[in-house]
């Protein structure tokens, strides 16, 4: 919907023009008496109120053009901006007339003319004077019928809509806008016929209008400024795990409020010194979630945390990292807009100072929501305290350290807690354990809350408490066996006691029980694997190659997907013979009930599936049971169930990827949700078919090429009403210093597989047309060696290996005949600098980027950089080149460098490569001499 804040602003232009007008009339004598400066500088805020109203009313109409429905009131007003155009004219003639000249020869004469001149216009001032305060009257009548609370006005739908949307996203704001209200309906009220009065007591009503309007305006574009804010930060995810979290028996977990048993009250009272971690530690399936989702509902922590709050605003937020998840959920991305996101819609008012203007449809990056963080924080230094509670941080996908960093800056202060979970046997465990007073291992604490578990669970079967009544004793053993057995793990409780109330209810006998609980396996890699034993012989091979499927995937597939996974064991290319055409949601609904229970009766309750929207596209995610069986299936033969050898989980994965492409519904390509869905699933299939190339020879590869065509041609149909190629719909990556990145509408599928790193793709396609090695705009090798790029989805390449995000590979093929790429080729783009240059500068920003923020660039990518730099020397890099980077980065500026090259590989590896470019030079000129 359009945004009225233009008609709003429309309206307060009108009025303070009609009250500058009055004032104009009224104070004639005084601009006849002012200087000539006095005057100029009336005309001057007359055309300045003029050009306002101007501005406004063409973007009012422009506003209508995009959809914005105005109620009659609202078209009135956009009819009197005529009216006020015309009494411009004639004011400024008024003003104009009525100024003495300073330069005049005779000051008497002059002072006579302008007398003469007042006299003669008294009659036009006098028709002026009505028609501005007939100009009153009517935006008074037309506001005042605007702003009635059951009016349909655009401005009074966009106050419900906002008041709703921050109800919707439970903003904690103290809104004006009621009140502002209120103000200007009693404002609004009739002026009186008497002039008089008018002049001695209306004027300041006007007045007093036009500054509410002001308010409104400013409170309007306040309001949908923070909602635009906290709508970037939300992600669908947010809460999605701490809904998943098993919520914790009555009365389990109370131990953990029992001073003599645990600190953890105590922690939060404290406002010592260095008091401000607290580390809850178990191995996987202990219940550490399930605890830190009760304690951050219980009422106790917050009553316990305000005490150390003292009289400081108390935010309490907390963040559930959860590593078979999507992005969000398992990165520092995830983690710093969440909390922040919870911090901000309690105290919406920080949201203007803290977080710098920025597109509302822009990813955030680390950076932005790093610096946003630090803000909020000095800028409620006195105000506020907060306490993090982030569970999971061995969920985290990506290196550890990055986890110690991010301990190091959210406790930056005695103003912050932390109370954090994981499982032990982590690198920045060193930071959590610094107090071992302020730490608890969870296996320690569960057992009686297990046993509890598992007797309430099969007391609510009446069978067994029927064989209770025959069998207590043998009935408590099996309780205390079990809760014994557990060690302490409660996904193994919940596991077991499941498989006990089903044969409970087959009417199995006492003696039968005690077999089934002693056959139970004590590891949970045992039990998972009995679970897949169960599963029919029938059924293992769709089994395998739908949990094969599963343990590949980036983020949890739609349950759609595994209608597609079923259509391609019929017919493999059955995604290339698909149409382009939106799927049908209420067809796919009637699919959905089916499609679960096969895929229940093929993975037993290893994959669940949930009734959410999916991040990305339609709804019911399918994901793992508990991340251990993810682990679980990493090392297990899921292979050996299939009867074919010829499944490759990658190459389903990217058909799936372009099957889900092919049924999104495409309203309009310039709308950034679209394109976020188009670019995000396109991603993501570009990730498949990377990883598929790593364990392929070129001819296993071979089927992932038709799969890459036609993504390329289902996108060119999805926006084939834009005038650039679908690529130049992805945000160009923000500059980094002198690292910049424009395309001059020259982007194109083959670039975006090379900065894909699709070797294979990429040499097929220059194959088979040599031509599309001559790329306009930027060449190809380019996007190798400069390959970043912004996607709404996080790929983790550098999380499944040690990736250098530069392939030496793709270089290499593009400087052979093969991709006869130059790099020393000019860019007309780059104010001319070579392909060599732009990669110079670039590591060398990313080198300045890592020192500055303390954080060393990774060994393997400076080792990357390197390669790449000899082959491209050997290509025939020129030394003008290395100078013409240096003289545009200057790094003596920044290090005792003065050469480039050191600054970003140091003397010894600096000196090597000097050395080769300058023989290789050298060797180039001595055979052009023998030439000639």
């Amino acid at each position: 919907m359009a945004d009225p804040v233009s008609i709003v602003g429309l309206i307060s232009s009108v009025i303070t023009f009609i009250d500058f007008g009055l004032k104009v009339i009224s104070e004639s004598k005084k601009l006849r008496d002012s200087a000539s400066k006095g005057t100029s500088d009336e005309i001057s805020e007359l055309d300045h109120y003029i050009t306002n109203i101007q501005q406004w009313h063409e973007q009012v109409k422009q506003q209508q053009l995009s959809g914005l429905q105005l109620s009659q009131s609202e078209k009135r007003i956009l009819e009197m901006v005529q009216d006020c155009e015309k009494l411009v004219i004639e004011l400024r003639e008024v003003i104009e007339s009525l100024k003495i000249q300073v330069r005049a020869r005779s000051k008497t004469i002059e002072t006579a003319r302008v007398a003469f001149q007042r006299r003669w216009k008294h009659g036009d001032i006098q028709n002026m004077r009505t028609r501005l305060h007939n100009l009153d009257e009517q935006i008074r009548s037309h506001v005042e019928r605007i702003m009635q609370a059951d009016s349909r006005s655009a401005i009074m739908g966009r106050l419900k809509e906002l008041e709703a949307s921050q109800d919707a996203e439970n903003v904690r704001h103290v809104s004006h806008m009621t009140q502002i209200r209120d103000d200007i309906l009693n404002l609004s009220e009739k002026t009186p016929r008497d002039l008089q009065k008018w002049e001695s007591t209306q004027a300041a009503r006007l007045t007093a209008l036009g500054l509410k309007f002001d308010v409104l305006l400013k409170e309007q574009t306040s309001c949908t400024y923070q909602l635009e804010v906290l709508r970037s930060l939300h992600f669908r995810e947010i809460r999605k795990r701490w809904y998943g979290i098993k919520t914790a028996d009555q009365m389990s977990n109370e131990w953990i409020y029992d001073s003599r048993r645990a600190s953890f009250t105590s922690w939060l009272e404290s406002d010592a010194p260095n008091d401000g971690i607290f580390y809850i530690t178990g191995k996987a399936g202990s219940g550490k979630s399930t605890l830190m989702k009760f304690i951050t509902k219980d009422s106790r922590t917050s009553q316990n945390l305000n005490k150390w709050a003292h009289q400081c605003t108390l935010h309490q937020v907390s963040y559930y990292f959860w590593n078979q998840g999507t992005e969000m959920q398992k990165s520092i991305n995830g983690l710093f807009q969440s909390l922040l996101y919870q911090i901000l819609r309690a105290s919406p008012d920080l949201i203007q100072s803290v977080c710098e203007r920025r597109l509302h449809h822009e990813p955030w990056t680390k950076e932005e929501l790093y610096e946003t963080f630090r803000r909020t924080e000095k800028e409620t230094r006195l105000t506020a305290k907060f306490c993090f509670f982030i569970d999971g941080l061995d969920e985290y996908e990506g290196d550890e350290g990055d986890i110690t960093q991010l301990l190091e800056t959210l406790s930056i202060s005695g103003r912050i807690k932390i109370c954090a979970s994981s499982r032990p046997g982590r690198q920045y465990e060193h930071f959590l354990r610094r107090r071992p007073d302020r730490m608890l291992d969870i296996v320690r604490f569960t057992q009686s809350d297990m046993h509890q578990h598992i007797d309430v669970s099969l007391q609510r079967t009446t069978k067994w408490k029927d064989l209770e009544r025959r069998y207590p004793d043998s009935c408590k053993k099996i309780v205390d066996t079990v809760s014994a057995r557990a060690n302490g793990v409660w996904l193994w409780v919940f596991l077991v006691t499941n498989d006990m109330v089903k044969e409970v209810n087959k009417n199995e006998e006492i003696d039968t029980l005690h077999e089934i609980v002693a056959r139970f396996p004590d590891d949970l890699h045992e039990y998972f694997e009995t679970m897949i034993m169960r599963v029919p012989k029938l059924h293992r091979p769709d089994m395998a190659r739908i949990l094969l499927i599963a343990v590949e995937e980036v983020q949890p597939l739609p349950l759609y997907a595994f209608a597609l996974l079923e259509k391609e064991k019929k017919t493999v290319d059955y995604v290339l013979e698909a149409p382009v055409e939106p799927i049908r949601k209420h067809e796919t609904e009637q699919e959905y009930v089916a499609l679960k229970d096969r895929l229940r009766n093929r993975c037993s309750d290893l994959l669940v599936v949930d009734d959410d929207q999916h991040p990305v596209f339609l709804k019911h995610s399918v994901d793992f049971l508990h991340r251990t069986v993810r682990d679980f299936l990493r090392d297990y033969d899921l292979k050996a169930h299939l009867t074919t050898d010829s499944f490759q989980p990658l190459v389903s994965l990217s058909r799936i990827c372009l099957g889900l492409l092919k049924a999104v519904p495409v309203g309009n390509f310039r709308e950034p949700s679209t394109v976020n869905i188009i670019i995000a699933l396109t991603d993501e299939l570009l990730y498949y078919a990377r990883e598929a190339e790593i364990p392929c020879n070129a001819d296993q590869y071979t089927p992932m090429i038709p799969i890459l065509d036609e993504v390329e041609k289902v996108n060119c149909h999805h926006a084939r009403g834009v005038r650039n190629h679908w690529t130049h719909a992805r945000d160009s990556p923000k500059p980094r210093g002198l690292d910049k990145y424009k395309e001059g509408g020259k982007c194109n599928f083959l670039a975006l597989a090379v900065q894909s790193q699709l070797v294979e793709y990429v040499r097929a396609k220059l194959q088979t047309s040599p031509e599309r090695s001559h790329k306009p705009g930027r060449p190809l090798l380019d996007y190798a060696l400069r390959p970043r790029r912004v996607t709404p989805i996080g790929m983790p390449y550098h999380q499944i290996r040690d990736d250098p995000s530069i392939c030496v590979d793709m270089v290499e093929m593009l400087l052979s005949p093969a991709g006869k790429a130059d790099p020393n080729q000019q860019l007309p783009l780059y104010e001319y600098r070579s392909v060599w240059t732009l990669f110079l500068i670039s590591i060398a920003e990313t080198q300045k980027r890592n020192l500055t923020s303390g954080d060393p660039t990774n060994a393997s990518l400076i080792t990357a950089w390197y390669v790449v730099c000899q082959k491209l020397i050997e290509a025939g890099a020129r030394w003008d080149g290395v100078k013409a980077a240096e003289a545009a980065f200057n790094p003596s500026k920044l290090s005792a460098s003065s050469s480039i090259l050191e600054y970003i590989f140091g003397y010894d590896q600096a000196s090597k490569l000097t050395q080769n470019v300058l023989e290789l030079e050298a060797k180039m000129q001595r055979s052009k001499c023998n030439i000639m």
